[in-house]
């Protein structure tokens, strides 16, 4: 239970305090208060400001502040301030930020905007950035951080010590990585057992060989595999050269996993579940795709009835089933959609298996289609006693989901093969078809056999 004074110490501040601070010229003041808050708390107030109040706490605060409030907010709400703001006037800040939350940034802004950024920091952190950025986000590459220690495996323990004094700061202070003279990955040693060995032994002599690495094409799924397995905090990661050129931490790999559960959610929903920390008109704004889709989808769906409409009146009863023949095809879409999102959040181990998954998935949605005609099909035999009919509409629920289930693989493989976030507008996209072809198939059906139907 934490103590009463350090709990007295957190100051209660809200977005509407942050405000009026700074509206009346108080930044100052508010900033001292700011600093103290927990890390998500500053990002959650801070991401709650307008444009114009985000400067206004960017240009007062120290460079250590302003690097910490950049490296911990969502990066996607970033861009419009970083596009608004001159990087030289941040740059000390900027030169400040792990590079990984630095390259997280620069990824999302104007090739334009991301050069300036690039060109306010030094050589060694833009070196580390573009690294970073050229590797698949989800791989073990784009989850990496240069942040870490190592020494030249024929250096001396007091040697290896002095270096690791002189080194910036790093994520797993605890390990020490062994390279060899051309920077391939030899070993691994506690920092203790630097400590406790002779000044005069050799790093070599005391560093473990057989380290467990990662290669920069791992797949999320490949990472979160191999820390359940040896259940270290970090796994160093090596190139085809077997060079060390970074690390993963737990804390990454486990940030990686809720991302990609946000996407599923955000695909199948349209809701992102960090609209908390969003102004209520951005909120709003990012909400309206999807329900524009949705409109869309149903202005359409509207108008394909309407095409139908003596068919609806000289057969009563498609109208009664349509709501089940719809629901059965969106219902197929959703779960197989969120199934193939979440396979891709997890990453894959290569097209082989990715192929092998995609096929299971068609199949599972045939044979769920299979199941939902044949109920369908006899329940409303039951209903109106007419044989055909209910033929008819059992197999206009079977066409309409398995080609539901086929949208659903099929919609989100070529948005991640054209290289587009299938979670943008895959479960919307996958919906709307679905109903389209599933009003197709169901009043067309009809249509065609309707002389045998009366």
């Amino acid at each position: 239970m934490p103590d009463e004074k350090d709990v007295a110490a957190v100051p209660d501040l809200s977005a509407s305090k942050v405000r009026g601070a700074v509206k009346g010229g108080r930044v100052a003041e508010i900033l001292e208060q700011f600093r103290a808050l927990s890390p998500v708390r500053r990002a959650e107030l801070f991401l709650q400001l307008d444009l114009e109040e985000q400067k206004a706490i960017l240009s007062q605060a120290p460079p250590p502040l302003v690097a910490s409030i950049l490296a911990d907010c969502d990066s996607a709400s970033l861009g419009e301030l970083l596009l608004g703001i001159d990087p030289a006037s941040i740059s000390a800040a900027l030169r400040q930020m792990p590079p990984d939350a630095l390259a997280d940034i620069v990824l999302r802004l104007p090739a334009e905007q991301a050069d300036r950024i690039l060109a306010a920091v030094d050589d060694a952190l833009r070196t580390d950035v573009l690294k970073l950025m050229t590797f698949e986000r989800d791989t073990a590459g784009g989850l990496m951080t240069t942040r870490y220690l190592s020494v030249p495996d024929v250096v001396t323990v007091d040697r290896a010590l002095q270096i690791i004094r002189s080194s910036g700061r790093a994520d797993t202070p605890s390990y020490i990585y062994i390279v060899d003279a051309g920077g391939r990955l030899a070993g691994v040693a506690p920092l203790r057992a630097l400590l406790m060995a002779r000044p005069q032994d050799s790093v070599h002599s005391i560093m473990v060989k057989a380290v467990t690495r990662l290669k920069t094409s791992a797949s999320l799924a490949e990472i979160a595999a191999m820390f359940q397995q040896y259940h270290f905090v970090s796994l160093p990661v090596v190139d085809d050269k077997e060079r060390l050129v970074g690390i993963v931490t737990l804390t990454a790999m486990k940030d990686a996993q809720q991302q990609g559960h946000e996407q599923v959610l955000r695909g199948i929903t349209g809701v992102d579940p960090k609209e908390r920390l969003k102004q209520t008109m951005v909120a709003v704004r990012d909400r309206l795709p999807w329900i524009t889709v949705t409109i869309v989808g149903g202005l359409g769906c509207a108008f394909i009835a309407g095409l139908f409409q003596h068919t609806l009146e000289a057969i009563v009863v498609l109208g009664v089933f349509m709501p089940i023949v719809l629901a059965l095809g969106e219902s197929i879409g959703a779960q197989t959609t969120s199934v193939v999102l979440a396979t891709f959040a997890e990453g894959t181990e290569g097209p082989e298996q990715m192929t092998a998954f995609l096929t299971k998935e068609v199949i599972v949605g045939v044979l769920a289609a299979v199941y939902s005609g044949v109920v369908v099909s006899a329940t409303s035999m039951l209903w109106h006693g007419n044989p055909r009919l209910g033929l008819l509409i059992g197999g206009a629920v079977l066409i309409s989901v398995a080609w539901a289930a086929f949208l659903a693989v099929v919609i989100p493989g070529l948005m991640k093969r054209f290289k587009v976030n299938p979670s943008i507008a895959s479960g919307p996209l996958v919906l709307a078809l679905a109903d389209f072809s599933t009003l197709l198939v169901y009043f067309g059906g009809a249509t065609l056999f309707l002389p045998a139907l009366k």
